[in-house]
């Protein structure tokens, strides 16, 4: 009965010599970022390494190297799907009209092999405005600007916007007018209006320096 009551403490007691033995093996990680830089160093594909075979020069090539996952057709565009892949079968069908064989262009190529058309208004330049329009404009946007508005002359003469802009300009007062217009409608924002009106004008500038 003595014996057995000193077992199981003993046991204890060996179970937690070995585990704090084994917890104090040195370990060394990458603590360093240089070491984490050389662990995280991977040689790329060869497939994104040119072909020492090909004659010089190499002819252009585009390289498509996916993640190895689930393919997706909004995930892989339709140039790289082969010609018999089904899911280059289900964007035709879903492009094309159910049911109805694709339709061919000039060129014999089908047009859900393309892009999609796109769809915006398009207006046909005109010519018919005179001198005599051209000095009616001016003199209604002087007379008063706030009345005769851009879009107003715009629709009253059906030109469009751009030309009012070009021969009628507004004059320096109408602009102070606007701005001031504008400083006591901002006075009246919030933070996050004003805010998301500071993240558009510099999305606009990125987009004008090729950025986005």
């Amino acid at each position: 009965m003595h014996l057995r009551s000193l077992a199981r403490p003993l046991a204890q007691l060996l179970t937690t010599t070995a585990r704090c033995s084994a917890m104090l093996v040195p370990k060394r990680g990458h603590k360093t970022t240089a070491r984490t830089k050389r662990a995280l160093k991977i040689a790329p594909h060869d497939s994104f390494l040119p072909s020492r075979t090909a004659p010089f020069p190499a002819a252009d090539t585009i390289i498509y190297n996916p993640p190895s996952s689930e393919a997706s057709p909004a995930h892989t565009p339709f140039i790289f799907l082969p010609r018999g892949d089904p899911r280059r079968l289900a964007l035709l069908r879903m492009r094309s009209t159910p049911g109805a064989p694709a339709p061919l262009n000039g060129e014999g190529i089908a047009d859900a092999d393309l892009p999609p058309q796109m769809r915006y208004k398009r207006r046909t330049a005109r010519y018919h405005l005179t001198e005599e329009d051209v000095e009616e404009i001016r003199r209604l946007r002087a007379e008063d600007p706030i009345r005769w508005s851009v879009g107003k002359l715009a629709a009253k003469f059906e030109c469009s916007e751009v030309f009012v802009k070009i021969v009628a300009p507004a004059s320096q007062e109408h602009h102070e007018w606007l701005q001031g217009k504008l400083e006591r409608k901002m006075a009246r924002w919030g933070p996050k209006k004003l805010q998301a009106r500071e993240d558009r004008k510099r999305r606009a500038e990125m987009v004008y320096r090729g950025e986005l």
